[in-house]
């Protein structure tokens, strides 16, 4: 089912175009949100999250107007635990601008890490990002954006990424109960979205702009669901 980010079949209009997508918009909470320190209504344990990464091959595609990364077969896996539940991750992607919100503010892009357990639950690693202080390259800008191009990206580079190396130096995170941010915008989703950004070359954060632009849903209602922030 077709949709897109602007005009009659943008977000607004998300639930008009099928029934599926109105259910999943009606039936849970909604993502993303604005996460700031001053609304946080519960603390949660630093301790509840644990990371366990390593450098993967993941394989590129493009659908759903933006970039995915899928680990390849026989790669060690990637999980998360947490409060006590293990989730693997199967895919990551890219938003433009980021789709949270900090402390109402707004970032160049975020990119998003898809788990999901042995029960089929979905926790979803939000990191926003911002450039680096390094001045662009010209010939990496120029590779960039190349492998960035959806009808490279679609056909499936192999990518290698040490994931360990992606996350903000520092690992404060938001926690709430959500949803999917693309159609459906299905839930339960468990958020946790990182308190610090990470950093990306200047001249990468550009290929993203040029080859796949404006990739976010607008902020949604926090409808009184608690917000958790780790200490």
């Amino acid at each position: 089912m077709d949709w897109c980010y602007e005009g009659e079949r943008g977000p607004e209009h998300w639930k008009d175009i099928c029934q599926a997508f109105k259910t999943a918009e009606e039936g849970s909470l909604q993502s993303p949100i604005q996460l700031s320190e001053n609304e946080v209504t519960k603390k949660i344990s630093q301790q509840s999250l644990t990371i366990r990464y390593h450098t993967t091959r993941f394989e590129t595609s493009f659908f759903n107007h933006t970039v995915h990364l899928s680990p390849l077969a026989g790669e060690g896996l990637n999980s998360v635990f947490f409060n006590h539940k293990r989730y693997i991750l199967e895919d990551l992607h890219f938003h433009l601008p980021s789709e949270h919100e900090i402390n109402h503010e707004s970032f160049p892009l975020e990119f998003h890490l898809v788990h999901r357990s042995r029960e089929n639950e979905l926790l979803v690693l939000g990191i926003t990002v911002l450039p680096n202080k390094e001045p662009a390259n010209p010939e990496m800008a120029r590779m960039d954006s190349l492998a960035l191009n959806p009808r490279i990206s679609g056909r499936g580079l192999e990518v290698p990424i040490d994931l360990a190396n992606i996350l903000p130096a520092k690992q404060q995170f938001f926690h709430y109960s959500g949803s999917l941010t693309t159609p459906p915008t299905s839930g339960p989703v468990e958020w946790i979205v990182f308190r610090h950004q990470t950093y990306m070359r200047k001249g990468l954060l550009q290929a993203f702009k040029e080859n796949v632009g404006k990739t976010n849903r607008p902020l949604q209602p926090i409808a009184n669901r608690p917000i958790f922030l780790s200490e």
